[in-house]
């Protein structure tokens, strides 16, 4: 799809849709894990549990190197240079490859330490390890997949990984109670068969994805040549996606540091936040298709210099997020308390998730605002930036507005709430201010240089 013309409200709903149903799959996804993992025992609960922030060290790379992967792509293929979007597709996918293995060796040693370190011990402990240490193995499908798909993100299209996700979903739903809880001849291999259910999964994206890359008139142009890596060329790559992975490692951490400071209210506290996160993420889905389409349409028009036509379908794109977020923000306001209701009993805890989904109902907004320019940031090659205002919202700011609400204001734990939309007001209104100025400049800079 040419992203530099045509009507753009159009295009990004026929990108933003596919893209959030894609991603509501994927959530389904992990829940008929943690489903799975609640059959077998409570320790493997656990263990899924606690994997999470290895798992993310992982996830943050396939993600991060498929962002770059796209950015690059798209701004290639937006100023016509198609044969250098192969070769840097294919140098992609080379790195990728080699970087997965490596990532894969890393989560495999670091495991047991974090989770000795979180407190796993005996059985708990055990199936955190087999959990992991059996994803380890899959990484490079993780990250390949990511990096597959990102071509086809760059030509706008994200029917393909929706599918992939939709099916994938229901790969993952056969597979896990015939792995892990063993049915007919097949063993009951626990967590490890949680794992091995996912790397199916991903084995099959890597395969479907695959396909439809080379069934592209633009694979006609790859080279074995291109396979031959560059040095230039790599400190391209990993200029853009390292730092796309930086920011997703980052909200991990940002999430935690949070949380270490709802734990200090108590047991009741760190739940309910759980609890109010999740259906915070649910309302979120449905315009978080618009993030991945702004990547892929601000890719091309960079790469086109449409500057112009940038912030145009920006200013679109957020008002679709913004539209959606009403609806979203009115569900959070009516229903917060009975929907944390599906998920415990706990009178107090279901009160405490009521506080923060009361507030989630004006930072969904907010979202929006951080979302879109961040995706902006990411097709205009300024990855840094955005890492450097997940890291302001996320971890530098909080420490003191957490402080002036909850211990100057005397709010307690609700302090904590309103602190967490106060520091990303201050974000949003920084990222979209110096976005909004970047694009200025380099509209400056094309009128200069045609003069």
């Amino acid at each position: 799809m040419d992203l530099t013309q045509g009507n753009i409200r159009k295009q990004l709903i026929s990108m933003a849709v596919p893209a959030g149903i894609g991603m509501l799959f994927y959530t389904l996804y992990n829940v008929v894990d943690t489903f799975y993992a609640g059959l077998i025992s409570t320790e493997a609960l656990a263990g899924l549990a606690i994997s999470f922030p290895v798992y993310f060290i992982l996830l943050a790379f396939a993600v991060g190197f498929g962002q770059g992967s796209t950015a690059l792509v798209s701004n290639l293929l937006g100023a016509k240079k198609e044969d250098e979007a192969v070769y840097t597709y294919i140098q992609s996918l080379t790195i990728s490859l080699i970087i997965s293995i490596l990532i894969g060796y890393l989560t495999y040693q670091v495991s047991e330490p974090v989770f000795v370190f979180f407190g796993a011990t005996d059985l708990f402990l055990e199936n955190g390890l087999r959990y992991m240490h059996t994803l380890a193995f899959g990484a490079p499908f993780f990250v390949f997949a990511n990096v597959i798909n990102s071509f086809l993100y760059a030509k706008g299209d994200t029917k393909k990984n929706r599918n992939a996700l939709i099916i994938g979903f229901f790969i993952n739903l056969i597979f896990n109670p015939i792995l892990s809880l063993g049915i007919g001849p097949f063993p009951a291999l626990g967590t490890m068969g949680i794992a091995i259910a996912t790397i199916i999964c991903q084995i099959f994206n890597v395969i479907f994805l695959g396909y439809y890359v080379l069934k592209s008139p633009l694979a006609k142009k790859f080279k074995f040549s291109y396979c031959k890596l560059k040095i230039e060329t790599m400190k391209e790559i990993f200029k853009q996606s390292f730092p796309a992975s930086m920011n997703m490692l980052l909200i991990g951490v940002g999430f935690f540091i949070i949380q270490k400071y709802v734990t200090g209210y108590g047991a009741n506290a760190s739940a309910g936040y759980g609890i109010a996160l999740r259906i915070e993420q649910i309302i979120l889905l449905p315009a978080i298709g618009l993030n991945t389409a702004m990547l892929s349409m601000t890719g091309q028009n960079y790469g086109a210099k449409n500057f112009e036509r940038i912030y145009e379908a920006f200013t679109t794109s957020l008002k679709i997020a913004l539209f959606i977020m009403i609806f979203g923000s009115a569900i959070l306001f009516t229903l917060g308390e009975k929907m944390a209701f599906l998920f415990t009993r706990d009178v107090q805890v279901i009160e405490i998730a009521g506080s923060y989904l009361f507030m989630a109902a004006f930072l969904t907004f907010v979202y929006q605002v951080i979302h879109q320019s961040g995706s902006v940031l990411s097709g205009m090659k300024k990855p840094t930036i955005n890492a450097f205002y997940t890291l302001l919202r996320l971890a530098i700011i909080p420490p003191f507005t957490f402080y002036f609400f909850s211990q100057s204001l005397g709010l307690g734990l609700e302090g904590i709430w309103w602190a967490i939309l106060c520091s990303n007001i201050i974000a949003a209104f920084l990222i979209f201010f110096h976005m909004r100025y970047l694009i200025k400049k380099e509209r400056f800079a094309k009128k200069s240089s045609a003069i």
